[in-house]
């Protein structure tokens, strides 16, 4: 661990904003959800491809026939393994489509690639389950602390509350894949040696 980063202890259960600016996160802020997953997903691949260790989850969306909304899917970045995270309430239902049983097996996912020390960590939203507390926000705290670079996506409804919690330890990055990738192929450097 840096100076100046917190410890554990320190961030407690990451409520608290994170504002250490020494924090390797980058974020990429978006309105259209599928070209966001789409772009960390080639991220994913091509640092991959490179040799770096990746933990964390990217997210796929399949549309099926006569059916509004699409199956999302979570890849396991360190195993590969796929699961199904989004529930068939019907078209006419609404509110959360989440699988909270799939979504505990991503944290799990997430614990296993921070004892691993990944090279970088991925996490394919900070959306409305971390807005309120939940979801991968611990991990993404626990990551950081433990000196892992964290490169994840935001949407504009979430931003507000992410902003809250990362403060200025944020680095924005536009959705550029060269970008991107300078990003995080810089963020993984230090953490390498």
């Amino acid at each position: 661990m840096t100076a100046g980063t917190p410890s554990c202890a320190t961030m407690g259960h990451y409520d608290a904003p994170l504002r250490v600016s020494a924090l390797p996160l980058g974020t990429i802020i978006y309105d259209d959800g599928p070209q966001a997953d789409g772009l960390l997903a080639q991220i994913a691949a091509l640092l991959a491809a490179e040799g770096y260790r990746l933990g964390g989850a990217v997210q796929s969306s399949v549309r099926r026939p006569g059916r509004r909304k699409c199956d999302m899917y979570l890849r396991n970045l360190l195993s590969g393994e796929e699961i199904l995270i989004s529930l068939d309430r019907g078209n006419e239902a609404r509110g959360c489509r989440l699988d909270h049983d799939a979504f505990a097996r991503v944290s799990l996912w997430g614990e296993q690639a921070l004892a691993a020390g990944v090279d970088l960590f991925v996490v394919n939203k900070f959306g409305k389950e971390e807005a309120q507390g939940r979801g991968l926000r611990a991990l993404i705290g626990e990551a950081l602390a433990a000196g892992i670079p964290v490169i994840l996506a935001v949407s504009t409804l979430n931003l507000r509350d992410f902003e809250a919690f990362a403060g200025d330890a944020v680095v924005r990055l536009p959705p550029r894949r060269e970008a991107v990738l300078a990003w995080c192929r810089t963020a993984i450097a230090p953490a390498r040696m």
